[in-house]
């Protein structure tokens, strides 16, 4: 049976933590100005840096890079085996879809409670970031297969790019407690079906 027959929207709502991890790697595609080349994890006492370069090379492959492998001990076996669905998933949304969906009033709540775990600096909100990589990721022509976090990533507009696993998972819970009123992002970030 395949793998996205086997994907409830319960199973999706429960990993928005991966998604939201995966959103925060689309920040990281070079751009001319700037780009995030490294992502500082925030977990607990652990505060490291793990390059795009290396959650590209899990998403692709499986392997881990030392980097990865380091930050993946304080992770369980199930929430690794999320994040490389997540990383390496497509989605169909094209830039027009993302564009409205960040601009209704539940787009841009998910996106500012995002946006507390996912930042550009510790004291302030990833809002406007997050938004920029997910339109910028979106907006490919040339790809007719859709976008994947990996290239959202590439797509984040600063240099800096933190994210507190902690506060994704508080927001994992919170977004899975009340599925109706996620809909919408359930929607928009459901994974492209697999031919």
């Amino acid at each position: 049976m395949p793998l996205n027959c086997l994907i409830s929207h319960s199973y999706i709502s429960k990993n928005l933590i991966s998604i939201s991890l995966g959103l925060s790697s689309l920040i990281l595609i070079a751009q001319p100005a700037f780009s995030a080349e490294k992502v500082k994890l925030i977990y607990g006492p652990f505060n490291g840096k793990i390059s795009v370069e290396s959650l590209e090379k899990y998403a692709a492959t499986g392997e881990m890079t030392q980097e990865l492998r380091m930050y993946s001990k304080f992770l369980k076996k199930e929430d690794l085996i999320q994040l490389k669905y997540w990383l390496s998933n497509r989605f169909e949304s094209d830039r027009v879809e993302m564009y409205q969906f960040t601009n209704t009033p539940e787009g841009e709540k998910f996106l500012q409670e995002l946006g507390t775990a996912i930042k550009t600096h510790p004291q302030r909100n990833g809002f406007y970031a997050i938004r920029s990589s997910l339109i910028g990721a979106a907006d490919n022509p040339d790809q007719s297969d859709g976008w994947t976090v990996i290239e959202a990533m590439y797509k984040f507009p600063t240099e800096d790019l933190q994210i507190n696993t902690k506060e994704l998972f508080e927001l994992s819970k919170f977004w899975s407690a009340d599925k109706q009123k996620n809909q919408a992002a359930l929607d928009m970030f459901a994974p492209k079906a697999k031919k």
